[in-house]
């Protein structure tokens, strides 16, 4: 389903928050309410924008 995160879908960025809320949804430290791709999208463009930020 597209989403208007794709383009950080398949980063090394991508894969290490997705494996992150895997581990806190395994654990029930957090129940998810939106869909995965769009809470690991978001967290990426944040990360994203701080280190365009620090260049």
């Amino acid at each position: 389903m597209a989403h208007p995160y794709e383009i950080f879908e398949g980063t090394p960025l991508w894969d290490i928050i997705d494996k992150g809320i895997n581990d806190l949804v395994e654990n029930n430290d957090i129940e998810e309410t939106a869909q995965r791709e769009y809470i690991i999208g978001y967290l990426c463009k944040l990360i994203n924008q701080l280190e365009i930020k620090n260049e």
